[in-house]
């Protein structure tokens, strides 16, 4: 399979005609819509990658530490 992204909203008229345009090539497309927000996976912060990983610190801690300065 292969993807086609449309990054900016695109007006109906104009997917339709695309969506023609492939099909009078007798290319099989379809239209899925998804919500960006939804693809966006969000991480934890974790202490465990990085430079702390070699140390015995907890993110409570860290935190304290950080404002003390």
């Amino acid at each position: 399979m292969t993807a086609i992204i449309l990054k900016d909203n695109v007006e109906q008229r104009k997917i339709d005609a695309l969506l023609n345009f492939l099909k009078s090539w007798d290319i099989d497309a379809e239209l899925r819509i998804t919500d960006s927000e939804k693809s966006a996976k969000i991480v934890d912060f974790s202490l465990s990658k990085g430079i702390w990983s070699d140390y015995n610190i907890d993110s409570k801690e860290l935190r304290e530490k950080s404002w003390k300065r």
